[in-house]
């Protein structure tokens, strides 16, 4: 964990610097198959462009990057209530034959997910800065966040494959449902997952 001298600050979404929201929408590239859903799409963007439009700009109120003491960007998450999420409006600019695709993903966290869960959308540090307990930080703050919406679970999806898998397994995670969908197109299967909130009633 960082000392108290290297403990970082938070900055909520809106006042998160643009350069900054970019390197988010690269690190939210970077984590999942988007590459293969993000070519060929309709505002014809380049990929890291279109995932800053699509997944980064109508949620960034529900954002939170993390800043050293020097201001250097370090990572972010991006979590709220199902419910909050329900009222942003989101456009997908995917090329058409990805809409199936999307519409079976909705489908699937809302048949898993309750209007009162917290659901992590995004989590994501900078390579440079990994293996500095920025990973527990951020998720202190995700319980924190949690117990002040009173919400009774922390939910997200993750790949199979993915090291972050093994991460949240080892912070008391569970997988409770699996999206195989798309595991012929991407040999790997996401996986609905809960932790209960810290110091908090399931």
């Amino acid at each position: 964990m960082p000392t108290n001298a290297e403990t970082p600050a938070f900055v909520q979404g809106p006042l998160i610097p643009d350069a900054c929201r970019d390197r988010m929408a690269a690190l939210l590239f970077a984590t999942s198959y988007l590459e293969y859903c993000s070519f060929g799409n309709r505002l014809r963007l380049p990929l890291v462009a279109l995932q800053r439009r699509q997944n980064i700009d109508p949620f960034i109120a529900h954002s939170v990057g993390l800043f050293d003491a020097a201001g250097r960007f370090n990572g972010f998450y991006t979590a709220a209530t199902i419910g909050e999420f329900g009222h942003i409006e989101a456009v997908s600019y995917y090329r058409d034959e990805m809409h199936a695709m999307d519409a079976a993903y909705d489908a699937f966290i809302a048949d898993h997910a309750r209007e009162n869960d917290l659901f992590v959308a995004s989590l994501a540090v900078e390579e440079r800065f990994r293996g500095r307990g920025l990973f527990n930080v951020m998720l202190a703050d995700i319980g924190a966040l949690a117990r002040d919406k009173g919400s009774p679970r922390i939910v997200l999806a993750v790949w199979e494959n993915s090291a972050a898998m093994g991460i949240y397994l080892n912070k008391g995670f569970r997988s409770r449902a699996v999206f195989d969908y798309a595991a012929e197109l991407f040999f790997d299967r996401l996986h609905f997952m809960e932790l209960a909130t810290p110091g908090g009633s399931r």
